[in-house]
């Protein structure tokens, strides 16, 4: 048995809702396009992994994603 960990963004998803994504047509900007899923962002990995792919995790605790980042959010 694995155990996956999951990061999910304290500003576009507080509530933690892991829905996937399948985009119709691809974008530049991530939350352009059509798609499945409501845009709300997750990580599938360790927090390492994350920060390397982008996200953030302030002192106070919150992961954001590279779009929040993007926006200065």
């Amino acid at each position: 048995m694995s155990i996956r960990t999951f990061i999910f963004c304290d500003i576009c998803n507080p509530q933690g809702i892991r829905t996937i994504e399948f985009r119709r047509s691809p974008r530049e900007d991530d939350r352009n396009g059509r798609r499945i899923s409501d845009g709300r962002f997750w990580f599938d990995g360790s927090l390492s992994t994350a920060i390397e792919n982008g996200w953030n995790h302030n002192p106070t605790g919150q992961h954001i994603c590279p779009s929040c980042n993007k926006a200065g959010a």
